[in-house]
């Protein structure tokens, strides 16, 4: 006996119903499981934002102390390479700015030091220590003796307290040998300050910073090795 029409319409339509419900469930799957795997992915990128944030820090600190190591045992391009690293990572890093420009004065590099001491003077404009001491030194070796009394004179004017400034900024940047040996800049600035002054013409000032070097010196030279 044949089919009727009415049965045929009716299985064509139960097969095009359940067709398109079992689509609906798997696309709906697809959708959930795509959500699940996007949100994973966002925390996993939120996860490793807040380590980098929190850890920056510690990482910036310890990338330093092998600075200081590395200038210590004279491998300066280690120790440049690693100050670039810091700076890409915080431009405003006033201690390897500091180190930069002493890794620069050990290769008498003076140009390239006095650019990374600007540095640290444009960051801490009040700096009346290692930076100021360093553009100094700098600037006298080149032979620019007007400007070193500039610096200098940025020290000196700290009064009473200018050597234990001077000294404490040293120790901070500039460990082991190097850092003990710098202690007592301050005479080494006042000698260099009286030069530089004479090398002027202002003799009036250079008898007055020398005979405040003579008193410095008597009071607080000792040797430390």
């Amino acid at each position: 006996m044949a089919d009727s029409p009415h049965t045929h319409s009716h299985a064509h339509s139960h097969a095009d119903g359940c067709g398109c419900q079992h689509d609906h469930d798997h696309a709906h799957s697809h959708d959930h499981a795509f959500l699940s795997l996007t949100q994973r992915w966002m925390l996993t990128v939120l996860i490793v934002v807040a380590l980098c944030v929190f850890l920056r820090p510690f990482i910036i600190s310890q990338m330093l102390v092998r600075v200081t190591s590395y200038a210590a045992s004279n491998f300066y391009e280690d120790a440049i390479r690693l100050c670039d690293k810091v700076i890409a990572i915080d431009r405003k890093n006033v201690q390897a700015w500091t180190s930069l420009g002493y890794v620069y004065m050990d290769l008498s590099q003076t140009d390239r030091a006095i650019a990374a001491f600007d540095k640290v003077l444009f960051l801490k404009p009040d700096d009346k220590a290692v930076a100021s001491f360093e553009l100094g030194r700098a600037y006298y070796a080149k032979g620019d003796y007007s400007r070193a009394i500039t610096y200098f004179e940025r020290v000196r004017t700290a009064g009473p307290k200018a050597a234990a400034l001077l000294d404490a900024d040293i120790l901070k940047y500039r460990h082991g040998t190097r850092g003990f040996s710098s202690v007592n800049s301050m005479q080494t600035l006042l000698g260099l300050l009286a030069e530089s002054y004479k090398k002027t013409g202002d003799t009036a000032k250079a008898a007055a910073v020398q005979a405040e070097y003579e008193a410095f010196k008597t009071k607080h030279s000792k040797v430390l090795f």
